[in-house]
């Protein structure tokens, strides 16, 4: 029997995509559409406030403060934590563009900008999203849906209406933009293909130094690639198209190598990512779980909050629920796999979700994180346009082709609620809180946050047996871990509000507060051995060695000043006056510029009868912290202490200290010398010599013991 002739072409989504035709209407009304959908979905973001880690990147970068040269420096030098703390990140155009919000547009601290910016961006990015669909659906509703559902998906709010989740809009936008441009490269010729591969090349650079995970762009495009090669075969252009993105990424992680070196090294712990701490298969199991809660969220992102941390996702342990979380992704997968010989398109979306998320999937490396929505934003686009493609043919399959669209149209509608009330939540740290309190309750950190924003908020005690309570909350979720992998601060803070707690309990009725006192120091003492075999574990993981060869950085301290003081404060509430000057000195030998540390050791002294120790303490942290409150103490100790001495005089503002006093000068002086001796230990030489100099001429101060600090 002769063969029956091959059919020529194929099905649409089994061949390369190419652009479509958009006639002028359709080309004016997706955009419009679309920015008036995102405007809806995002138009109460601009009013969230400055919540989470947006205090300490935005507030209290010097970097971002004054657009100079030095500042610019410094951006390029340090990672993007830096000096607030460490996490191995550096993304030094992100900080360039919170320093262009803060010095260059003059936001400062007016979130309102700042949000501005990031809707632009994100705005960008839903138009690039628009043109790759074209690309990819070829028809023009179906790509317009699947960019609508993207532009107002919830599970953005993360990274669009959080302000520092800018790094994930730049390096989105760099992997979008950037592998459109590769595309038009592999269409055109001459220097117009170079104009495009140059394109791609600055779209990396940006990406790359905006976010790390931006390296995916060389992913996608191999990807690209592989699925479609046999209708293209175009080798020279991917040749060209890998050079000019990993130049870039080589510059960048040269970059990153030589900052990071330079920094103090970073640990991620145990508590904001759990699988750092389980065996190799324990932790792969765990992050697939993960993944599972991933593609629920971007099915139905009803569940949202802003933390994740332990043990909100347990370790998987081989229960009924990870099992089926594993064959959910298995099955996923397998579908994934069985597209390519059905439907190419399909499969390159799919696998652009893949490949986009594995750098942050704990998969191939633990990260900082076990869960973070922000993760979504790029591997979304691949997720939601295999959502519109897969309706769309359920739509052909049921003769119901009509009613597609109103499908789209009553998610996108849902989506638009959905994302308008999540970004209520972003308001302020309250709202977030308690918001995340509700959808995962087993996470310690969103219960210790909200007990301390809870706290903070009111009069002294207007909150306080709330914010004691979730505190215990949080308690009781580590509790049951070793010290090497638990959170000293959260022990820290419930020592603080059981001290609160007995402090207005004692007002009331003098004999009451005793076990609240006790509680505190338990948790205190808890605290600061939490600390202690943290920091020994730190620097088992390389920390000690770091440190003896960067001498000159600063590096991590041994203890906890806070801790210390506030163990110091209870035991003087307890009448253990000794083991509170013991506490309230280690606290001032961890950080001598703390007020708190020296009041503590003068009330510890006050308490033992030591009246002339106590006024030297309080007169040294004055001189040292410049402190008012100290120096109002001062006041109050010498009034009821020194009543009937010189020790206090008349000035132009008010009652102030007697330097004609004998034994006040000799305090004054005394102290003085412990103020040259910091300065000195601080570097700054020059300040200590004027110093010197000041207390020998002008206060007439024994030179003896300032030589012994600082010889000429």
């Amino acid at each position: 029997m002769p063969k029956k002739p091959k059919k020529k072409g194929g099905p649409a989504h089994d061949t390369e995509p190419r652009p479509i035709q958009i006639d002028r209407w359709q080309g004016v009304l997706a955009p419009a559409s679309l920015a008036i959908l995102t405007f809806l979905a995002f138009s109460n973001s601009f009013s969230a406030g400055l919540v989470l880690d947006n205090k300490l990147l935005l507030l209290q970068d010097p970097r971002i403060r004054e657009f100079t040269g030095e500042n610019i420096r410094l951006i390029l030098q340090h990672t993007f934590w830096w000096p607030t703390g460490e996490t191995g990140l550096y993304r030094p155009f992100t900080t360039l563009s919170f320093l262009f919000n803060y010095a260059v547009l003059g936001n400062k601290t007016d979130p309102v900008g700042y949000h501005w910016i990031n809707f632009l961006l994100h705005l960008g990015n839903v138009f690039l999203v628009y043109a790759l669909a074209c690309r990819f659906l070829r028809r023009f509703w179906p790509s317009f849906f699947a960019a609508a559902l993207w532009a107002v998906h919830p599970v953005l709010t993360e990274s669009v209406t959080n302000m520092i989740g800018r790094s994930d809009l730049l390096s989105a936008m760099a992997v979008l933009s950037g592998f459109l441009m590769y595309l038009k490269a592999t269409e055109s010729a001459g220097l117009r293909r170079l104009a495009w591969l140059a394109g791609l090349m600055g779209a990396t650079a940006v990406g790359v130094f905006s976010k790390e995970s931006a390296v995916t762009i060389v992913g996608v495009i191999a990807l690209y690639e592989l699925t479609f090669w046999k209708d293209r075969r175009q080798g020279q252009v991917l040749l060209l198209g890998c050079v000019a993105t990993l130049l870039p990424i080589v510059a960048m992680l040269y970059q990153r190598s030589i900052v990071l070196a330079a920094s103090r090294p970073w640990v991620t712990p145990f508590v904001d990512n759990p699988i750092v701490g389980a065996g190799f298969w324990r932790g792969r199991l765990t992050a697939v779980k993960v993944i599972a809660r991933y593609l629920w969220l971007t099915l139905w992102p009803a569940r949202l909050s802003s933390d994740y941390s332990y043990a909100q996702i347990p370790i998987a342990h081989g229960t009924l629920q990870d099992w089926l979380a594993c064959i959910a992704v298995l099955a996923a997968a397998i579908l994934v796999v069985s597209l390519y010989s059905r439907n190419r398109t399909a499969f390159f979306l799919a696998c652009f979700a893949a490949v986009t998320f594995v750098p942050v999937s704990n998969l191939l490396f633990p990260i900082g994180t076990i869960m973070a929505e922000r993760f979504l934003y790029l591997p979304a686009i691949g997720l939601l346009a295999c959502l519109v493609m897969a309706i769309e043919a359920a739509g052909k399959r049921l003769h119901a082709e009509q009613y597609v669209p109103v499908v789209f149209c009553v998610i996108v509608a849902a989506f638009v609620v959905r994302t308008w009330v999540r970004n209520a939540d972003w308001h302020d740290e309250l709202a977030m809180y308690e918001a995340s309190v509700r959808t995962n309750p087993n996470s310690f950190k969103v219960h210790a946050q909200l007990a301390s924003v809870l706290y903070a908020s009111g009069p002294v005690g207007l909150n306080l047996d709330r914010a004691l309570e979730e505190a215990n909350k949080a308690l009781a979720i580590l509790d049951s871990l070793p010290d090497s992998r638990n959170a000293p601060d959260v022990y820290r803070l419930a020592g603080g509000l059981y001290i609160a707690k007995g402090d207005i309990l004692h007002e009331r009725d003098s004999s009451q507060g005793l076990h609240e006192y006790q509680r505190a120091l338990q948790l205190l003492q808890r605290s600061i051995a939490i600390y202690r075999s943290e920091r020994a574990e730190n620097d088992r993981n390389g920390e000690a060695e770091w440190a003896r060869r960067n001498p000159t950085v600063p590096h991590a301290a041994p203890g906890d000043p806070e801790a210390d003081w506030m163990l110091a404060a209870v035991s003087w509430r307890l009448g253990n006056a000794k083991e509170a000057d013991v506490a309230a000195s280690e606290a001032l030998a961890l950080h001598p510029a703390k007020a708190e540390g020296y009041r503590q050791i003068a009330l510890g002294f006050a308490a033992e009868g030591r009246m002339d120790d106590s006024a030297f303490a309080l007169m040294e942290g004055g001189l040292i912290t410049a402190d008012p409150g100290l120096r109002s103490d001062l006041l109050d100790l010498y009034r009821s202490a020194f009543g009937n001495t010189c020790a206090i005089t008349e000035g132009p503002n008010g009652p102030m200290f007697n330097l004609s006093c004998d034994f006040v000068h000799k305090q004054f002086c005394a102290a003085s010398v412990e103020v040259v001796k910091t300065v000195r230990d601080e570097g700054l030489r020059d300040q200590a010599r004027k110093q010197k100099l000041d207390l020998l001429q002008k206060y007439g101060c024994p030179a003896g013991p300032l030589e012994q600090v600082l010889p000429d």
